[in-house]
């Protein structure tokens, strides 16, 4: 969000060196921290090994366990911070806690500060949560399989069918990744596919973040449904072609915005 303008904070629990090292990077791109920090234990690390080939493998820690304490003061901050009818996204794994509506919880403690929520999680968390009905979900072509409960293929029908089952959540935007194959986004006007440039694809890692991104901010500026998705569809491709796992450049991703190609499918 800071790369394409827009201020943001950040909440989290962090440890040790390496949470002292998460924290320190998020505030040199100007990011708002409100961190949980405790000095036992580290942060996990992942590793990104990416193959001349360009085939991409993450390697992941688990992760500390949190505790209801912390978790609790987490909290506490989130409500200290977060003002009426502010953006909140909600993302990540959220399995080394030991409740996995952890996001319900959040949730809850902060439903009177009318949010509009962008949840990006997966698992057991995704399935429970979307019955909070959140703004914005963005499953990939696994996630949304596990939420209707059959086995999707990438084919238009299919995935419309999929979009249309889960009404009963209340959900306004429903964006589904293809990954190279593009999306297909449920929008309150209509659903639309985007057809992404042909890049030379370095490394995936973080490109459905980047893309979520773009529709937060587009989203944000009250862009025209069309150039919300050109926009974010170039942002997670400027994402691809750089070998960074985090982040892309602007200019880049303005370049490939007219080559984003978005046609209305419904």
């Amino acid at each position: 969000m800071k790369i394409l303008g827009e201020n943001s904070k950040a909440f989290g629990i962090s440890h040790g060196k390496i949470g002292q090292k998460i924290i320190d990077m998020l505030r040199k791109f100007d990011v708002d921290v409100h961190f949980t920090h405790k000095d036992n234990f580290d942060s996990r690390t992942n590793y990104l090994l990416v193959e001349e080939n360009g085939n991409c493998t993450v390697v992941a820690e688990k992760g500390v366990q949190i505790s209801d304490a912390d978790f609790q003061d987490m909290l506490l901050n989130m409500k200290n911070e977060i003002q009426n009818n502010d953006y909140l996204v909600l993302s990540g794994d959220a399995s080394n806690y030991s409740d996995s509506t952890v996001y319900n919880k959040i949730l809850t403690e902060l439903k009177d500060k009318n949010l509009k929520v962008f949840l990006d999680t997966s698992g057991d968390s995704l399935k429970k949560c979307i019955k909070e009905s959140p703004f914005l979900i963005k499953p990939n072509l696994d996630e949304l399989s596990s939420l209707c409960g059959r086995t999707l293929t990438c084919n238009d029908d299919d995935i419309l069918s999929a979009i249309d089952s889960l009404e009963p959540y209340n959900i306004e935007i429903i964006a589904v990744s293809l990954g190279s194959a593009g999306s297909i986004i449920k929008t309150p006007d209509g659903i639309y596919k985007a057809t992404p440039p042909k890049v030379n694809v370095v490394n995936t890692i973080g490109c459905g973040d980047c893309f979520l991104s773009g529709l937060i901010f587009g989203i944000s500026k009250n862009m025209t449904t069309t150039y919300m998705i050109q926009l974010a569809t170039a942002a997670s491709a400027a994402t691809a072609e750089s070998s960074m796992s985090v982040g892309f450049e602007l200019s880049r991703a303005l370049e490939l915005i007219p080559l984003v190609t978005v046609s209305k499918i419904r």
